[in-house]
């Protein structure tokens, strides 16, 4: 579900002039890498834990930072990118616990957009709300 949004985002982003990059754990990595072989939507990868530390360092940052959140582990990755970056974080918040979890993204991640959906399989709900936001430029932090 994750791979399909995650193109589908990095497609919204690219034609609003963005340069899009992918961190993530090693296997969500080379599901990015397999479903978009010929970097049409991402245009460079990142393992998300050189990419925490490269932030820390100051040698990199980003504009947004989305996170794909379905468990715990997915708002501690997009709490510690928004506490270290001068990023806006976005939360796609998915699954059977995503109203949970998303309240969960709201209390411990500051400045913090959600999008959730009960959904396991189906991305058109989120797509949809997705949709909704339009321009993304108009999210990033003057």
């Amino acid at each position: 579900m994750q791979t399909g949004l995650a193109l589908y985002i990095g497609n919204a982003l690219k034609a609003q002039g963005f340069e899009v990059i992918c961190a993530g754990t090693p296997s969500a990595v080379n599901l990015m890498k397999v479903a978009d072989p010929k970097k049409a939507y991402i245009e460079s990868y990142v393992n998300i834990d050189k990419c925490i530390d490269q932030i820390a360092k100051g040698t990199f940052d980003v504009d947004l930072a989305f996170g794909f959140i379905h468990k715990d582990s997915g708002v501690q990755y997009l709490g510690t990118v928004a506490a270290l970056s001068k990023s806006t974080p976005i939360a796609i918040v998915f699954g059977r616990e995503a109203e949970l979890l998303s309240k969960e993204v709201t209390e411990s991640v500051d400045g913090v957009q959600v999008i959730w959906e009960t959904a396991v399989h189906n991305p058109l709900p989120l797509k949809k709300k997705l949709d909704k936001i339009g321009k993304w430029a108009a999210l990033v932090k003057g």
